[in-house]
């Protein structure tokens, strides 16, 4: 455009010159004391004017010259440009008819070297059709301007007498920019009416190209779902021409239609329905195209569709939807299209999938925030700390298999001179385990206020769970009380592991007998729990614990066991509470350092350090199983 209204100034100068200078002739340089000096600076002025134009219009040559140019060719533009200053600069050897052949010499050259350039037009492949048919007809506009300009600069006129009185060599310098543009936009004018035939496969081609560059970033990053496939239809229509897209997910015979472009949610199913009906044939080896004949007979559609391009969306080899292309009217998806959607469903796959990760990361992330919380509420739930006495000193550890666990223990000291404590187990892991642990505390913290009987406190705590606790939950539990001034222990047991008594380097296993809370919520519950008490001696013993410790696995898959935890704690008693409960989980995980936690692990411990003369070392119950 730029060269275009420039040769029009050079035109509009030229053809203008004569009639100008003698209007200012009349008016003006007869009415001036020194009209020469004026008219030598009108003419400097003109000459300037031309010779800043032609130095614009042959950089421009320049940029056109090596613009995409993909080798090294600056070394014939550079021999033209050494040529059309010698044929400039030579041009006054005209005058003189034995040296006038030079100065011809070096413009034939000139001209030659011309022509060579002239056909170097890298460029034109890369601009669009739309820019082409527009370029065409510049060309022949900007092409009639620099033959015109060419032929008036040729005459016998004001303007060429300004230029060859101002310099010769700036008159063969407009003539040669001027021959060149004439050789120029006619080259150009054909080459561009050659690759109008084609432009549209190549702006076809450069869209899939750029789309496919776009969708490549897209893949880094981290979108969402449903804005992804909105993201993939849009790029499918314009990689294939398609007037409609849409992606169908899930599995064959069920279907989400998601992302949809340009076609409406029931038209895009109907569709659907009919091409997940028996026409997906191998469709795992690429692109199907499907013809709509038949379907569009039943004119259940509001919008008819000629012909449709499915491609699989795939994970990790597994089908997982198809990206659907749809075209109306007479219009047809060729093999450049099949191609083009293979490798855009490609793209399309591992973008979904990225995404759907994202999604999977962020959920996850959520639920590791709400577990978090989870574990902070069970911390606060279990004791804080563990009570401390002169006759009394207790040990206490929970470690959950997982965030947050389904084992429980707490201390209630309720009743002056009596120290209450439980432990329970509550079948599963997880998070449903520790909602049903946070309802068992709220209920044994309530009925060690109102009944001092670990016997009563079971039958209570069993009679509350049945509204509340589901059919396929359990919950085993140990409830003790030690009575301090009396120095006797007493324990019941609903289904939990024996509690321990370490007497003397001697193991004895406390059952007393009972069945699990929520196994039953009749009578049965209450006959068969047992409460038994047992005097307590000096340095005696009491261990409370879940089965996590005895069935801790080493590689072998082979259980820690009840012996080796009785030998740990027969080996330690000697020992302070806190170094014998460090001991058990030392060697629970030299045990199993070549295996995984796979259920919570909760430990008590109790040691007697009160002197007693006349307490017996046997126990014997309190109430019998048949009692009720």
């Amino acid at each position: 455009m730029n060269v275009g209204i420039l040769n029009a100034v050079v035109f509009f100068m030229i053809a203008f010159s004569e009639n100008v200078f003698l209007t200012l002739d009349k008016f003006i340089l007869n009415k001036i004391k020194d009209p020469d000096l004026f008219s030598t600076l009108i003419s400097f002025i003109y000459s300037f004017i031309i010779l800043s134009i032609l130095i614009y219009v042959f950089l421009a040559f320049r940029e056109f010259y090596f613009l995409k140019q993909k080798r090294k060719v600056s070394l014939y533009f550079n021999t033209m440009v050494l040529f059309f200053i010698l044929a400039a600069f030579t041009s006054i050897l005209k005058e003189n008819s034995n040296f006038a052949f030079i100065q011809y010499t070096f413009y034939v050259i000139s001209i030659v070297l011309m022509v060579i350039n002239s056909i170097r037009i890298s460029w034109i492949a890369f601009i669009t059709k739309k820019e082409k048919i527009s370029l065409l007809i510049l060309t022949v506009v900007i092409g009639i301007l620099f033959v015109l300009n060419l032929v008036y600069n040729s005459q016998e006129d004001v303007h060429r007498q300004i230029l060859t009185g101002f310099s010769h060599s700036l008159e063969q310098f407009l003539n040669l920019v001027m021959l060149y543009g004439v050789f120029y936009f006619s080259v150009l004018f054909f080459t561009t009416l050659t690759h109008i035939p084609t432009a549209e496969a190549y702006d076809r081609k450069a869209r899939e190209v750029s789309s496919l560059q776009y969708f490549s970033k897209l893949i880094t990053q981290v979108l969402d779902f449903g804005e992804l496939t909105e993201t993939v239809t849009d790029i499918a229509i314009k990689v294939t021409g398609a007037d409609a897209s849409w992606i169908v997910w899930g599995e064959k015979n069920g279907k989400n239609i998601l992302g949809s472009k340009n076609i409406g949610y029931l038209d895009a199913g109907l569709i659907t329905d009919f091409i997940l009906n028996n026409r997906l044939d191998n469709i795992e080896n690429g692109t199907k195209i499907i013809y709509l004949q038949k379907f569009n007979e039943s004119g259940s559609t509001t919008e008819k569709y000629n012909c449709i391009a499915v491609a699989p969306v795939k994970s990790q080899n597994i089908i997982k939807g198809y990206l659907v292309a749809a075209k109306k009217g007479d219009f047809i998806f060729d093999d450049e299209d099949k191609d083009a959607m293979d490798t855009f469903s490609d793209y399309a796959s591992v973008a979904i999938e990225n995404a759907r990760l994202v999604e999977e990361s962020i959920e996850k992330e959520r639920l590791e925030k709400e577990l978090d919380v989870a574990r902070e509420i069970q911390r606060k739930i279990l004791p804080a700390k563990n009570p401390e006495g002169e006759k009394l000193s207790i040990s206490s550890v929970f470690i959950p298999a997982f965030e947050v666990g389904g084992d429980y223990y707490d201390f209630f000291d309720t009743v002056p001179g009596k120290l209450g404590f439980v432990i329970a187990d509550v079948s599963g892991k997880g998070i449903s385990a520790a909602f049903v642990m946070a309802e068992i505390k709220g209920i044994f913290e309530s009925l060690s206020k109102i009944s001092a009987s670990p016997r009563e406190i079971l039958i209570g705590a069993n009679q509350i769970l049945e509204r509340t606790l589901e059919r396929k939950n359990f919950v085993s539990a140990a409830y003790g009380l030690i009575d301090l001034s009396e120095e006797i222990l007493y324990i019941s047991r609903a289904g939990h592991c024996p509690v321990l008594l370490i007497r003397d380097n001697q193991v004895e296993s406390l059952r007393p007998s009972g069945i699990g809370l929520g196994l039953n919520f009749g009578e049965h519950f209450a006959n068969t729990l047992e409460e038994i008490k047992v005097g307590l001696k000096e340095n005696d013993l009491i261990v409370l614990y879940t089965d996590g410790i005895t069935e801790t696995q080493n590689k072998q898959l082979e259980d820690f066991g009840s012996r080796n935890f009785e030998k740990v704690l027969v080996e330690n008693c000697e020992s302070g509470v806190d170094e014998i409960s460090n001991k058990v989980l030392k060697e629970l995980t030299l045990f199993s350092k070549d295996n995984s936690q796979h259920d919570d692990i909760t430990l008590l411990i109790f040691k007697w350090k009160q002197k007693t003369n006349n307490v017996s070392t046997s126990y014997k119950p309190v109430t019998n199983r048949m009692e009720r």
